[in-house]
């Protein structure tokens, strides 16, 4: 791709699964919002922001289209069968939004609740001390402290959606802040976090790919200003992979 990105930074890379609807055939196959990441499908690595896995997903309308799946909370991969379908009664022929993204040292780029302040808008969102991980929002996963920092003051006052795991529950479910410098304390969250080597998850959780609770938030799409045409269904977006127009991909509904 370009200088400074290593051999195996380059090759660590695919869609990242975001949102998950419920009953869907996503839902179906056990995706993990967040943690998983689609790698190939019908036999076709996906090694860039191209037409390849909307082109599976389109051929396979209404047939088993298998999907290889790199989990970054238990670094194993596994093969999934989803049937793209548009009657399953939500959006899209999955049932899905990802993101192309890297996994490359994903697991590190986790943000943790370390503490929680009693009446903050942390608490009435129902963060949980030591236990909860910020995950992301339908359309950007926080890498670190200052992404969820970033979100947070963009919507001040205002209902954001974030992902949460929990390695209690061992569940991903999706928590409504509203961040507000009103609320008596310091800071407009009311929370401590960390990111880092020292604020991994936990070993004792390794050994799961997590359970995803499905949700009905989908990214508002943004202006397409992609030099590549993309088909339709797909919009593009500036971030993911660092050297690449990653973006939140919506998949073919028509």
């Amino acid at each position: 791709m370009g200088q400074g990105i290593s051999a195996e930074e380059e090759a660590a890379v695919g869609y990242r699964v975001l949102g998950v609807q419920e009953k869907s055939p996503a839902s179906g196959a056990g995706l993990v919002s967040f943690f998983d990441f689609v790698i190939a499908a019908g036999g076709s690595e996906l090694k860039g922001m191209d037409t390849t896995f909307i082109e599976k997903i389109k051929a396979h309308e209404e047939k088993a289209l298998e999907c290889e799946i790199y989990n970054i909370k238990s670094r194993s991969t596994r093969t999934v069968t989803i049937t793209p379908r548009r009657n399953w009664g939500g959006q899209g022929m999955l049932g899905v939004t990802i993101r192309f993204d890297t996994y490359y040292i994903a697991d590190e780029q986790l943000v943790r609740v370390l503490d929680v302040e009693p009446g903050s808008p942390a608490a009435a969102a129902g963060l949980k001390a030591e236990s909860d991980y910020i995950l992301g929002t339908a359309e950007q996963a926080f890498t670190d402290s200052d992404d969820l920092s970033r979100a947070l003051l963009e919507n001040l006052d205002r209902q954001i959606d974030v992902y949460v795991y929990n390695t209690d529950t061992d569940e991903v479910r999706v928590a409504s802040l509203v961040p507000t410098r009103q609320w008596g304390g310091n800071g407009c969250l009311g929370a401590n976090v960390a990111h880092g080597y020292l604020h991994r998850l936990p070993a004792r959780c390794r050994g799961t790919n997590g359970i995803s609770l499905q949700s009905e938030i989908w990214p508002v799409p943004p202006s397409q200003d992609d030099e590549t045409p993309l088909p339709p269904g797909v919009v593009s977006a500036q971030g993911g992979h660092p050297e690449t127009k990653g973006g939140t991909v919506h998949e073919p509904s028509s």
